[in-house]
């Protein structure tokens, strides 16, 4: 059952003073009152978006929780290379004979990537958040719309009036 917008009765009861024949006032009064209230936000439709949106954030969570875990496991790999690096070069020189040559743009082609795919993260990192505020700006939004819009009882615009065309049973 819809909640009730306006005051059906009242609003026949208006109809009627205004000249209109019961049957018609009472039909105009429960069709308009069936149309206001089938677009009526309620606070259920309020409470199933919002857990949507729930569901959507945790899952997004959940996925940022693997990432994080994942960059964790690469530091801990090249802080682990590193400290072997430290422990077999240290204060050891060695001659190249050439065979190092040509290296070093390979790690500067390396340390290239992994700032691509830093900005990349940050990138969707700030996307992410940006949704997370516009969704949240969103239901909040909603939800003051639906506390704090005006309701008029009499839809009936000042100054213009309105003819109703009686039709004769048949």
């Amino acid at each position: 059952m819809y909640p009730t917008v306006i005051d059906t009765l009242r609003f026949a009861d208006r109809l009627k003073a205004a000249g209109f024949a019961d049957a018609q006032a009472e039909g105009m009064a429960r069709a308009l009152g069936d149309e206001l209230a089938d677009n009526m936000v309620t606070k259920r439709d309020l409470d199933d978006a919002v857990q949507s949106l729930r569901l959507a954030i945790d899952a997004m969570d959940t996925k940022f929780e693997g990432l994080e875990t994942k960059f964790e496991g690469l530091e801990t790999k090249f802080e682990g290379l590193e400290t072997k690096f430290d422990v077999r070069f240290n204060g050891l020189e060695f001659k190249s004979d050439g065979k190092f040559e040509g290296l070093e743009p390979r790690f500067e082609a390396l340390d290239a990537k992994l700032e691509a795919h830093d900005r990349e993260f940050s990138t969707k990192f700030n996307l992410l958040f940006g949704t997370m505020a516009l969704g949240f700006t969103l239901i909040i939004g909603l939800i003051g719309y639906s506390l704090f819009s005006p309701r008029t009882a009499d839809p009936v615009t000042p100054g213009i009036e309105r003819h109703a065309t009686v039709s004769a049973p048949r």
